[in-house]
């Protein structure tokens, strides 16, 4: 256990009453070492209220004796991945900041973000512009405002920050509403300064450094999901200027344009294990998976008929999955088969499985794979889950029972060491 005088995590969470099942996971699954952390849920009517009475809280524990060395926020809606509080303060201190929030999309289909960028003129009731998640994707992964040329104002759906009492009591939340008449149009107008961007604000006040990241995967769960996990809406937010403000291509490394249900972190694991390997793929689609080996394989052999099956959108897809890894620049080191038995001669360093789901064909893609496999080659599964995609589960977990080894995951992808006795036999 944590000492009671060791600094601690303040996590807060203001809400109306009103709890999604992701954001409570994402609540109680913030970090691998949950004795670091002081939870705190408080709930009211009030927005900024909530907010201040959560800040007031931490102050108050620190004053008592509990050192709090963050301070984190998560809103009821908000869905992270697991552990987002570990990464996010390991980003933190990497970039040397004061705060940092993380992309959220608000609950639209247009794509934008409540990330907003100062106005100039230093007018605190408008904004120069939001962030677009399109524009995000043209940003490092973590940015700050000197990669924009704007003062960043963040949301308060994720954020985390350093904690010092010196400085921290002179900072609340406050929403400020008005009315004013406008000219232009002609008739009154409602202005609200929302309290993300009035506290935002009170950072810069300060001399505070403020970033803004997408490392962290999360949801914002409204009638359906808003996700952050790729560059998705419009160009650019129209409601406040004309063009982006954000130059250059969406980033590359991983390739979200590309149809798919391979995740970036997932992706990011291909590529490591792939790294100067010779790759089996059994089961491409249009190619994410593929691009993802091929930026640091070898060669990659990728199988599939291309045709969709036992996706939501069968279709011919072997003009896209061409496309798309030409587009990425990888296809001088993929050779396209649309059969599996065309492989029997070759031999792989790793092989990726993410063909038809069901049981029967994932043991006969495991078959193929181990006569193709060298001897210290290892196996790669997609969709492996506790519960949905039973098929990939239970012939993973048959391969385990036999004497394979689970070395690692990364959401729904395994790794897994074949049984050295199938190995000799195949």
């Amino acid at each position: 256990m944590t000492d009671s005088n060791s600094e601690r995590i303040f996590l807060g969470m203001p809400g109306y009453g009103y709890l999604t099942a992701g954001a409570s996971r994402g609540f109680w699954r913030a970090s691998r070492k949950p004795d670091a952390l002081f939870w705190e849920y408080k709930q009211g009517s009030l927005l900024a209220a909530n907010f201040n009475g959560l800040w007031a809280h931490a102050l108050n524990l620190h004053a008592a004796g509990m050192p709090i060395k963050y301070f984190a926020m998560q809103h009821a809606d908000i869905e992270p991945e697991d552990f987002w509080l570990d990464t996010l303060i390991a980003e933190l201190e990497a970039h040397d900041l004061d705060m940092l929030g993380v992309v959220v999309p608000i609950k639209d289909t247009r794509g934008v973000t409540s990330i907003a960028l100062a106005r100039p003129d230093a007018d605190t009731w408008s904004v120069h512009c939001r962030l677009t998640m399109q524009e995000i994707y043209r940003l490092p992964d973590t940015f700050t405002s000197e990669d924009v040329g704007y003062p960043l104002l963040l949301n308060t759906g994720l954020w985390v920050c350093r904690f010092d009492p010196s400085w921290c009591r002179r900072l609340s939340f406050t929403i400020n509403d008005r009315i004013v008449y406008d000219e232009k149009l002609n008739r009154y107008v409602a202005q609200c300064e929302p309290e993300d961007w009035y506290f935002s604000r009170g950072f810069h006040c300060l001399g505070k450094r403020v970033g803004v990241t997408r490392k962290i995967q999360l949801s914002h769960r409204g009638d359906i999901e808003f996700t952050n996990s790729q560059p998705w809406g419009n160009e650019y937010d129209s409601e406040y200027v004309p063009g982006t403000v954000v130059r250059g291509s969406v980033s590359n490394d991983f390739p979200h344009d590309v149809d798919g249900w391979l995740t970036k972190a997932e992706g990011r694991v291909l590529s490591q294990l792939a790294s100067g390997k010779r790759v089996l793929e059994i089961g491409s689609y249009c190619g994410r998976s593929t691009i993802c080996l091929a930026q640091t394989a070898k060669h990659v052999t990728s199988i599939d008929p291309h045709d969709g099956r036992a996706t939501p959108n069968p279709r011919d897809t072997l003009s896209e999955f061409t496309n798309n890894i030409i587009r990425y620049g990888v296809a001088d080191k993929v050779t396209s088969l649309s059969m599996r038995d065309e492989i029997a001669a070759a031999r792989f360093d790793v092989v990726f499985i993410d063909g038809d789901h069901e049981l029967d064909s994932v043991r006969m893609d495991i078959d193929k794979a181990l006569a193709a496999l060298e001897p210290d080659g290892l196996l790669v599964f997609h969709d492996y889950r506790l519960l949905g995609d039973e098929g990939v589960k239970l012939a993973v977990d048959e391969l385990i029972s036999a004497g394979a080894e689970l070395l690692s995951r990364q959401e729904s992808l395994a790794v897994v060491r074949p049984p050295a006795a199938v190995l000799l036999e195949a």
